[in-house]
């Protein structure tokens, strides 16, 4: 009584083992491989915590004028790789410290002066708050992309811009796609 289920049995398993040797002679082969990396490319380290001073500020002038001249900085980035050419770089200016001065958004600052500040592009736009914005393309393997950006000063939307110390911090993100 073995006898016929272990020939039944053998015959299945010889069935299913020839069709696997059947498909795979008709088959074709994909073979996948990669490379991860640590990461894109980099925000230099002279670009973090950056520390703008905006000196020879004249409170009367930004009271006749509303703003002061931009002062310049930029953020660089380092370290792409060839794949990373040509991928859009963009940044996200974050700040809960805003306010809102004929449709364009300013810093508030601490401090005795009671100013504002504002930041632009390299084309002398208006930053957007907190939202990512493609500010450039990646076009510089290993070595440093400078992207320009300025603040200034601007009174506030009442009142008079005051003598006194002012500080303001905002923070950005970088992301490449």
């Amino acid at each position: 009584m073995n006898k016929p289920i272990t020939g039944l049995l053998l015959g299945l398993l010889s069935f299913f083992y020839e069709i696997p040797t059947t498909l795979s002679a008709n088959s074709l082969n994909v073979e996948f491989s990669g490379e991860l990396i640590r990461t894109a490319c980099q925000v230099s380290s002279e670009s973090l915590n950056q520390k703008i001073p905006l000196y020879n500020l004249n409170s009367k002038f930004i009271n006749e004028h509303k703003t002061s001249a931009v002062t310049p900085f930029s953020i660089s980035i380092e370290k792409c790789s060839s794949t990373d050419l040509q991928k859009q770089i963009k940044i996200t200016w974050e700040s809960n410290q805003l306010v809102n001065v004929s449709g364009h958004e300013f810093v508030v600052t601490q401090g005795d002066s009671n100013i504002l500040l504002g930041v632009i592009d390299n084309d002398e736009k208006p930053i957007i708050w907190n939202k990512p914005t493609t500010v450039d393309t990646v076009s510089v393997v290993e070595n440093t992309q400078q992207i320009g950006f300025g603040v200034f000063v601007r009174k506030p939307a009442t009142g008079e811009a005051k003598i006194g110390d002012f500080s303001g911090i905002v923070t950005f993100k970088v992301d490449y796609e």
